[in-house]
């Protein structure tokens, strides 16, 4: 008798699964003409050939992923707030700090945001917490405030 039970859940769930699995595809999905993975299968002079078999839904999934990294307008990783002021001069402290900094580390990007009432300043683009290391040691000698925080940072520029 138990094992009708097991057998009769085992059907109900893998009838459940499945349904919940066609209900999440999408038919009216777009393609991109910019598919990665094509690109990579494209044979170039001098070096081996790849070829990738996968299902279709595989591709859909990567181009749902950049979409919506696109809607975004960035992606989670992390910066260095090296700067965080409140006040009639917080402004003007601001626009001097990111000047500074301009001129120790000219290779990072440095951004200012006004988050009522503060007006803040931003190092850098790092994807994990040990990239951002990297550039904080040298950062924390001339900015001694300055801390590692989690956030939206701008997407990578993909060289072709």
């Amino acid at each position: 008798m138990k094992t009708r039970i097991f057998i009769f859940s085992i059907i109900i769930y893998s009838v459940a699964f499945s349904t919940l699995i066609f209900a999440q595809s999408n038919t009216s999905y777009r393609y991109y003409s910019y598919d990665i993975l094509k690109r990579i299968q494209e044979p170039e002079i001098g070096k081996g050939n790849i070829a990738i078999h996968q299902d279709l839904r595989i591709n859909q999934l990567l181009n749902k992923h950049i979409d919506y990294n696109k809607e975004l307008n960035g992606i989670q990783g992390f910066r260095i707030r090296i700067f965080s002021d409140l006040g009639t001069t917080a402004r003007d402290k601001s626009q001097e700090m990111n000047a500074k900094f301009n001129e120790f580390f000219p290779e990072i990007p440095v951004y200012r945001e006004y988050d009522s009432p503060y007006f803040k300043v931003y190092a850098g683009d790092y994807r994990t917490k040990n990239d951002a290391l990297k550039d904080f040691v040298n950062i924390h000698k001339i900015f001694p405030a300055a801390f590692i925080v989690p956030g939206k940072i701008n997407l990578p520029k993909i060289e072709d």
